[in-house]
């Protein structure tokens, strides 16, 4: 991964099960990205049920990790 390049990725999974591991996964590469860098955090948004994006943030401070839930869900 480039620090310059690859901040933000997309998570998709069909299954509540395997959720964790996914962003756990996604979350540890993005924390490689993030040591290099040395001054953005990380944010992981859910989208919708099974979707997420995780990366790089300038909001968040280096050395953290912050969860946000962006889901519209119907009234």
């Amino acid at each position: 991964m480039d620090t310059a390049t690859d901040t933000l990725v997309e998570v998709k999974v069909s299954d509540k099960a395997s959720t964790d591991d996914c962003l756990n996964a996604v979350v540890g590469r993005i924390i490689e990205v993030a040591l290099r860098g040395r001054r953005r955090g990380i944010r992981a948004t859910r989208l919708g049920a099974g979707h997420f994006t995780v990366g790089l943030s300038d909001e968040v401070p280096f050395g953290r990790t912050e969860q946000c839930d962006a889901w519209n869900r119907p009234s």
